[in-house]
């Protein structure tokens, strides 16, 4: 089994069955899901390949300003008597009502229509499908008129009750079959045109259209799905007239030299409020006469919709699948960021526009494609992690007993190479020892010397550790460790060596809780913090034994900084770089310029004080006051400056009995003019 899951190939087989039967157990969510992404096909698609009306189509609004002129709905049927005999006169080639005449009116009214459907001969009524699959046609007083009748009805998804495609023949529950209405408005239009009455018209499907004769048919949607798809526009696209305009006799001959209403399909509906019948569709929502209309458009523009091949979209994605697995199995990261992008780019991209832009196809399964490139790569980085990267982690477990987990991530991610050279970095150094460590030590025996320092070092390596830090070495009770060394410096370097210094000093009061009774005193630990550029590297001899740690001028004139803290008895100092990094984020108290032995160039030094929230108002004052004299001092107003400090002097404070000795030497023999406040270190 474990070397079946070994074979690379093997694997991307089974993991990208897997994917599929997901994809496939999932379908019922992502059908809406693709019902969605291709409602937005279309409004993509209308806003760069903008597909326009055909002129022939105009739709005949039964409004607000047709019950004003003609009176209230609904009107006497000789009103649409009339306009049929008003519209013979200007040769329209079919017209088309979005109105049910089921039951008989006024006696005259019905006579009127009637008469005037049978000297038309090109009228168009619909019938009326229930709930029972029966139709219902237009009342009996029309029999015998010449008018035609069709089921009105579109095919609504049952998903999100959109509208998408119409079906152009239905059986009832009588088994009568019945074409579409608006079929058979084209149909009508057709034979107007071309003068045709005697056309073999069929009605009949094939496996992928709908055959209206032998020289016409429909491609439908897919093959054998007995559904043709609408190719919808904006609603805006379409002429739109007033009815009264066909029923005015001066505004019907302006509306004619405006639109030119011979060879025209008017297509009659309600449109005041209250009596529109509306629909879901990738437009929006948008009234029944326009679904018509938007279907004799694609008729009489030739752009059909239609749907990819199911079997070679589902070929796709299962080599999409293959692709994407194949790809994240590999080991190499180049690889994987170079491969990942190329697929996303041509799948999600390049794919989709091509058809969007070049084809009138629809893709199935859009988002079975977006999800199975999601679903591979998440897979695929899952079973080699479990897999591949096993034994890995169960050496870096092993490594990292003996160096840090840094260190053991870096050798086994570089192949076991070890990097002699080094590599310059930007580091921020911490250097820390116990206050009187030999002293202490002496108290305690052997044994309970090795248990103490395991207990303090564990403490305080976990603190650093914590914070981002990296442990270079200890020496006897001393700590030196590293932040920047494995990632790329940033201002949080020394956000995270402060926040360690401080959480050291904290966690030393459950260790004096224990120890300090053995040791006689409790435990005080000195720190410094110091930034600049190292060498990092691995130091040593080729597997024999190796060091990992920092060297350079920064990290000897850390590491003779650290002392500074027993001179001026303080517990946390940092250099000036560390202090204008963070300083709007900590208290620190100005200590001193200092010259250490053998160095040219001074270095001014600061005491970390804690976090600003968590001082009180009096350590503040006093850090301020603190800082007001070091600038009185030097700025050589020695007296001013001793006075501060003699007035802040706290009990124990190193650094304020430092300066007011300072300033009494001073105020009786005044510094040269070339004093500029920088004290010089004798010690190292």
């Amino acid at each position: 089994m474990n070397t079946l899951l070994k074979n690379k190939n093997i694997l991307t087989v089974i993991i990208s069955c897997v994917i599929v039967l997901v994809l496939l157990m999932s379908s019922s969510f992502f059908h809406v899901l693709n019902k969605s992404i291709q409602n937005k096909y279309y409004s993509i698609k209308n806003e760069i390949i903008w597909l326009h009306a055909n002129p022939h189509i105009v739709v005949v609004e039964i409004d607000d300003e047709s019950f004003k002129e003609i009176w209230k709905f609904p009107f006497s049927r000789s009103v649409y008597g009339t306009i049929l005999d008003n519209l013979k006169k200007y040769d329209t080639a079919t017209i088309a009502f979005d109105l049910l005449f089921l039951d008989p009116s006024e006696s005259k009214g019905d006579t009127d229509l009637a008469e005037a459907i049978s000297r038309t001969n090109n009228v168009i009524l619909w019938s009326a499908l229930t709930s029972k699959r029966e139709i219902q046609t237009p009342f009996s007083w029309l029999d015998n008129t010449g008018y035609k009748s069709w089921f009105l009805s579109p095919n609504i998804n049952s998903s999100n009750r959109t509208v998408y495609s119409f079906s152009p023949l239905i059986e009832t529950a009588d088994a009568s079959i019945h074409e579409h209405f608006s079929i058979k408005i084209f149909r009508s239009f057709y034979n107007y045109l071309y003068n045709n009455n005697d056309l073999s018209w069929t009605w009949k499907y094939s496996s992928s259209h709908y055959d209206l004769s032998e020289n016409i048919s429909f491609p439908l949607a897919q093959d054998n799905s007995q559904e043709i798809l609408i190719n919808f526009i904006p609603k805006e696209e379409f002429t739109r007239i007033s009815l009264k305009d066909l029923y005015l006799t001066d505004r019907l001959r302006q509306i004619d030299r405006e639109i030119w209403l011979k060879d025209s399909i008017l297509l009659i509906w309600p449109a005041a409020e209250g009596l529109k019948d509306e629909f879901f569709t990738p437009n929006g929502v948008e009234y029944g006469v326009y679904i018509h209309a938007n279907i004799l458009n694609t008729f009489l523009s030739g752009k059909y919709m239609t749907y990819f091949h199911k079997q070679l979209e589902w070929l796709m994605i299962f080599f999409l699948i293959i692709l994407s697995v194949s790809v994240n199995l590999s080991s190499s990261n180049k690889v994987l960021i170079f491969s990942n992008g190329a697929i996303v780019l041509v799948f999600w991209f390049i794919i989709p526009l091509s058809i969007l832009l070049g084809t009138n196809l629809i893709l199935n399964y859009p988002s079975e494609i977006i999800f199975s490139l999601l679903l591979a790569f998440s897979s695929a980085n899952i079973v080699k992690y479990l897999i591949e990267d096993a034994n890995k982690q169960k050496l870096n477990k092993a490594l990292s007993e003996y160096v840090s987990s840094n260190i053991a991530s870096e050798i086994l991610e570089g192949d076991g190479q070890v990097n002699l050279d080094g590599e310059e970095r930007e580091l921020v150094c911490f250097f820390s020892d116990i206050e009187g460590f030999t002293t202490l030590s002496e108290r305690l025996s052997p044994q309970e010397l090795v248990s103490f320092l395991r207990e303090y070092l564990s403490a305080m390596t976990s603190i650093i550790m914590d914070q981002q830090g990296h442990v270079d070495k200890f020496e006897g009770d001393a700590v030196m460790a590293m932040w920047g060394a494995f990632t790329g410096h940033s201002k949080s370097d020394f956000v995270h060596a402060c926040d360690s210094a401080l959480l050291q000093q904290q966690s030393l009061d459950s260790i004096n809780a224990k120890w300090s009774k053995k040791l006689g005193s409790s435990v005080r630990a000195r720190m410094w913090l110091h930034s600049g550029k190292a060498i990092v590297g691995n130091i040593g001899a080729v597997w024999k034994k190796m060091d990992f740690t920092a060297l350079w001028d920064n990290v000897n004139l850390a590491s003779r900084l650290e002392w500074v803290n027993k001179y001026y008895g303080t517990y946390i100092c940092v250099s000036e770089i560390i202090y204008l990094s963070v300083k709007e984020f900590y208290i620190f108290r100005y200590l001193d310029e200092i010259q250490v032995k053998w160095k040219d160039i001074p270095v001014k030094i600061y005491e970390l004080i804690w976090k600003p929230w968590e001082v009180s108002s009096e350590k503040k004052e006093f850090a301020d006051g603190f800082n007001g004299a070091t600038r009185l001092y030097l700025a050589r107003k020695f007296a001013d400056a001793k006075d501060i400090f003699e007035r802040l002097s706290l009990k124990d404070d190193v650094p304020t009995k430092i300066y007011i000795d300072r300033c009494s030497e001073y105020i009786e023999n005044p510094p040269g003019d070339d004093w500029n406040g920088v004290s010089r270190m004798t010690e190292k």
